[in-house]
């Protein structure tokens, strides 16, 4: 198998097709439809298939798919860390954030980074953790900041630094009705607002905090994304889970705390996750630098340190 031939494989799954994929690689239908046929001879299989929206990997295209990803990125890390090392600021930085950092600590990293590499492309992605894992695997992001989840994470996978941990509490809107009289019986039979559902297999926080409680969980739970559940919380009577530095935040205006309810979440803890195996780029790396020294309370007393933008340092 050679570079070009996995890249127009990754190409052409990604933009639906033939065409697409040459005009994105720069080169003619042609060469596209002769690089993927002379692909599927070295692999002995059909690697795609003609689907409703355009062409799709068949079973074992997917399996090399994957692969494929994983290579070409990976060139590219190569190609982006010599270039930042000789001094050059450009590459691409792919950054998977939980939703908590987004609204606490995102603006200020991005603020340092951008004093040090004004020209390298980031990409953010909303990282819950179900979502985050899959990605460093299969290198299509670089490195996460996300809320530690009992379970998920197995053995040495990836390389795991612990950033911070924060209070969690149950939150209503202003005037919720709960709040005159406030009770775990009452939380429980209220509808609640989550970003992930509660497992059958009682094996989470949440079911936790309701067995401590002696309840059950609720019966009522809406699962939805993060700017959701706020707009949620703030317009009807649901209630949710919400870390105590985001408390009196902009997003979260009009949503208070319930005290003394009887139910207590368990502490949210902020991870830093890359892949042991695959080197961060410099950009990549100072990023992580960068954020991890604000979330951690560290950059009050210590900014990041920033030099010459013009001749982006190779380290942080």
């Amino acid at each position: 198998m050679k570079l070009q031939q996995l890249q127009v494989l990754v190409h052409v799954v990604d933009h639906g097709g033939i065409r697409a994929a040459a005009r994105q690689l720069h080169l003619s239908q042609a060469a596209v439809t002769k690089s993927m046929r002379l692909l599927e001879e070295v692999a002995g299989v059909s690697l795609l298939r003609r689907g409703s929206r355009g062409v799709e990997p068949t079973e074992a295209g997917e399996k090399l798919l994957a692969r494929a990803r994983l290579v070409t990125r990976q060139v590219e890390l190569a190609q982006e860390e010599l270039r930042q090392l000789a001094g050059e600021d450009e590459g691409r930085v792919r950054i998977g954030l939980t939703p908590y950092v987004t609204l606490t600590a995102l603006g200020e990293a991005f603020h340092w980074f951008r004093q040090r590499y004004r020209e390298v492309k980031v990409e953010f992605s909303e990282g819950l953790m179900r979502r985050v894992l899959p990605r460093l695997r299969d290198g299509t992001l670089d490195l996460a900041v996300v809320a530690a989840d009992v379970g998920e994470l197995q053995g040495d996978e990836f390389s795991v630094r612990r950033l911070s941990r924060a209070r969690q509490h149950i939150v209503v809107r202003e005037g919720h009705p709960v709040l005159t009289q406030p009770s775990a019986a009452l939380l429980a039979q209220q509808e609640w607002v989550m970003t992930h559902p509660i497992p059958a297999d009682r094996q989470n926080r949440v079911w936790a905090m309701f067995a401590l409680a002696g309840l059950e969980p609720p019966e009522r739970v809406v699962v939805c994304e993060t700017l959701a559940a706020l707009t949620l919380l703030r317009n009807s009577d649901a209630v949710g889970i919400m870390p105590e530095p985001l408390q009196g935040h902009p997003e979260s205006r009009g949503i208070v705390a319930v005290p003394d309810c009887g139910l207590t979440p368990t502490d949210i803890e902020l991870l830093l996750l890359a892949r042991p195996d695959i080197p961060l780029t410099p950009a990549a790396e100072f990023f992580g630098h960068c954020v991890a020294q604000i979330i951690s309370g560290e950059a009050g007393a210590a900014r990041p340190q920033v030099v010459n933008s013009a001749a982006p340092s190779a380290h942080p």
